[in-house]
């Protein structure tokens, strides 16, 4: 599990668009939520997402806005606009893939996070 954060000011369906151009992917909105248990509350929220499954390379790349209408996804950091949760990675090399987000105009920052730090993430796209 790769996990990348992204600070932008793109709507999620406009960030998908560009990740879609500049990654040669086709991320779409997915039906489905992934429901988190917010760790205060203790109450469930849903959080809607973005998902693209590379056959030939068996990656599954999901997009999650952090801030969306339930809440936070990741409270621990509300300075993060957006998740890029990579599965089964074989189809990019993570440095370079930084590199190449990181040349998309609407893009401010790219930050590199510890698989530990997300196992709630890893729970949810298993």
């Amino acid at each position: 599990l790769e996990v990348i954060g992204i600070s932008s000011a793109f709507a999620d369906y406009r960030l998908a668009w560009e990740l879609n151009q500049r990654l040669n992917i086709n991320l779409i909105k997915s039906n489905e939520v992934f429901d988190v248990r917010a760790l205060k509350s203790k109450e469930s929220l849903s959080f809607r997402y973005f998902s693209f499954f590379d056959e030939e390379y068996l990656t599954r790349i999901y997009l999650i806005k952090n801030r969306q209408e339930p809440g936070m996804f990741h409270s621990d950091r509300p300075m993060i606009d957006f998740f890029l949760v990579l599965r089964e990675n074989f189809s990019f090399e993570k440095e370079a893939l930084i590199q190449q987000l990181r040349k998309i105009n609407g893009i401010v920052a790219v930050f590199d996070f510890p698989e530990s730090e997300f196992e709630l993430i890893s729970y949810l796209t298993s």
